[in-house]
């Protein structure tokens, strides 16, 4: 079976202590930690702290599946500093055991269009950034997201990329922006870390997140993309209750998503399975 994990964005009033207890309580095979200045891990985290976090991790049975780490890299001075912050977090990666770097390209300025020549500054910074990463055991993975959730553009990046740069499927993202996931899944399915699970619902030009089976996301469709192609990498619940408070708690929110992440693998099993 799949790997089932949640992002902590779930959960920001949690402790360390709290999300791993609470991960392994309710079934889940592990975590995929938020970085920046408001998640639970920074790459200047003590050492015992870090040392800590991966250890009870693994004693819980939990893999770290990714540290996100919100970079950008769409100007020239965001591509310096941005190269160097996501060379930090692919060595916290490694000191929690986690198998990759959750990327960001990064969010337009009002109309600015992308042009070549930016993505292949953006590719650039993701092959430096990735040869200190492998060297370490990490993978950089980008998020297809703003001006760049459909596949098609992020597919313009990491087209120019060493192999090892993956990219995250975000099943909800690209089909808020307008993608239908067999697309998404063709341009993907090769470089693929792993899978973001979200549902929602759109309402004439406006998106609207709500509980998983209850939105017009075509989950199911997606699945059966993945296990139909053999896919065996993970998939990630995001529950975006850190920018979403009016959606239900962590405590309701986690166990149920697990579910219905569960109910449909289960469905979208082939059938010689």
């Amino acid at each position: 079976m799949n790997p089932v994990t949640f992002s902590t964005l779930a959960c920001p009033t949690w402790s360390i202590d709290t999300i791993i207890a609470k991960a392994s309580d309710f079934g889940y095979d592990g975590i995929e930690w938020r970085g920046g200045a408001e998640g639970h891990v920074q790459p200047d985290m003590p050492a015992a702290q870090k040392t800590a976090l991966r250890h009870m991790s693994s004693d819980a049975g939990l893999m770290a599946l990714a540290v996100t780490a919100y970079t950008s890299f769409v100007s020239d001075e965001e591509r310096r500093v941005n190269l160097d912050e996501l060379r930090r977090y692919a060595d916290l990666a490694a000191e929690l055991g986690a198998s990759y770097v959750r990327a960001f390209l990064g969010e337009l300025p009002t109309g600015m269009i992308p042009h070549a020549s930016m993505y292949e500054f953006m590719a650039d910074c993701l092959n430096v950034a990735s040869e200190h990463a492998i060297s370490i055991g990490v993978r950089i993975a980008i998020e297809p997201h703003d001006d760049f959730a459909r596949s098609s553009v992020v597919a313009s990046v990491f087209n120019q990329t060493h192999p090892a740069v993956r990219v995250i499927w975000d099943i909800g993202n690209a089909f808020a922006a307008g993608e239908h996931p067999a697309e998404g899944f063709e341009l993907l399915k090769d470089r693929l870390a792993y899978v973001q699970v979200k549902d929602g619902k759109r309402r004439g030009n406006k998106w609207r997140l709500c509980s998983f089976g209850e939105g017009h996301v075509p989950l199911g469709k997606a699945f059966e993309l993945l296990l139909g192609n053999g896919y065996e990498g993970a998939l990630s619940v995001e529950w975006e209750y850190a920018w979403h408070p009016e959606l239900d708690p962590p405590e309701i929110a986690l166990p149920a998503a697990l579910r219905t992440v569960k109910k449909l693998l289960a469905n979208a099993q082939p059938e010689s399975a």
